[in-house]
């Protein structure tokens, strides 16, 4: 009886199995194995070195169905193909869409968004960047277009501001309407910053056919615009900084100054009657008199201008760089006419 039970228990659950099978539908069953089977095919062309065809691949297949496990993929692959600045991009659109997922889900993409993080942060430094210039007489219709590596239109570049690029050698095509279109070739290092000043088509025979009274504007970028350099706040706390520590260090020498005269003044004076000197003690009390006066100045105001320097330095607002880098430290100094803070914030 034992192992009739056994089989008829055995029957029971390859019916209730195949049941919830059929109750599945087909085009989930089919979309996750064909899913799988397109990632897992990319995969294997990039670590074959193949990422012509792989990152391709991993694209198609996130369009198809957008997993964040594939997007970190694809981020990957442009990441070991050299081009830093695309792997960036979607590194980044990798930790936004890890924020958006469930508990459970974060869990399973947990080591995934570890190396997204790590690898976003150490791209950061590598990332070439390139400012591109045209004349100030440049008419407003002016295009300045970059070829994608990828293939598809051009794409339209902003002129004037910090680009992010791959690394590489790239092709410019500028067109004005009624001249011809040109090109500027340019190519860039890992960590290198250029400024490029783009060939312009020359006028025709004909005439000039358009205007130049309005200036050129800088046409949208698929890519945010970057901080270009020291900012003003950080040159005034340099500054204000810089006057603070003079000012400090000059009414401590002052006061040692101060306090040097206080032996010739008692041996030069009279200890009944400090105000009758010879000429020594005279001469000591005038110096003690000036010196103690620029120290009682100096010091404060030192104090002043570099505790204003520090709160400049540490309250200066994060530049704008290129995408989310995740958790830091921030400093916050307040400084008020009877009171002071400082607040530490991760």
């Amino acid at each position: 009886m034992r192992p009739v039970s056994l089989l008829l228990a055995g029957i029971a659950l390859c019916t209730v199995t195949a049941r919830a099978s059929a109750d599945e539908p087909a085009g989930t069953r089919q979309a996750d194995g064909s899913q799988a089977a397109a990632v897992q095919a990319a995969r294997v062309e990039m670590e074959a070195g193949n990422f012509v065809t792989a990152c391709p691949a991993f694209k198609v297949a996130y369009r198809e169905e957008p997993r964040p496990s594939t997007l970190f993929w694809l981020a990957t692959c442009y990441d070991k193909w050299g081009r830093i600045a695309t792997a960036a991009v979607h590194y980044d659109e990798y930790l936004t869409a890890f924020e958006q997922l469930s508990d459970l889900e974060q869990k399973a993409e947990r080591d995934n968004e570890e190396a997204a993080s790590a690898r976003r942060h150490a791209l950061e430094a590598k990332i070439p960047k390139v400012i591109l210039r045209v004349p100030r007489n440049a008419p407003a219709t002016t295009r300045v277009l970059r070829k994608s590596l990828e293939g598809g239109p051009p794409l339209e570049v902003r002129i004037g501001v910090p680009l992010p690029i791959d690394p590489g050698e790239h092709v410019l095509t500028t067109e004005i309407p009624g001249r011809p279109s040109v090109f500027t070739k340019f190519r860039l290092k890992e960590g290198e910053n250029q400024v490029i000043d783009v060939v312009m088509p020359p006028a025709t025979e004909t005439g000039e056919p358009t205007k130049t009274a309005t200036a050129l504007q800088p046409v949208p970028s698929r890519f945010p615009k970057l901080d270009s350099g020291i900012s003003g706040r950080r040159v005034a706390a340099y500054t204000l900084g810089g006057l603070g520590a003079v000012g400090i260090a000059g009414g401590l020498v002052m006061g040692i100054i101060t306090w040097a005269q206080k032996e010739p003044i008692e041996k030069n004076c009279l200890p009944t009657n400090p105000k009758i000197c010879n000429t020594t003690g005279v001469g000591a009390k005038q110096t003690a008199a000036i010196t103690g006066m620029m120290s009682n100045v100096a010091l404060p105001v030192g104090v002043a201008l570099l505790g204003t320097g520090i709160a400049l330095y540490f309250t200066e607002p994060p530049p704008s760089n290129f995408g989310k880098l995740g958790p830091g430290t921030q400093v916050r100094v307040g400084l008020g006419p009877m009171s002071g803070s400082v607040e530490v914030q991760w």
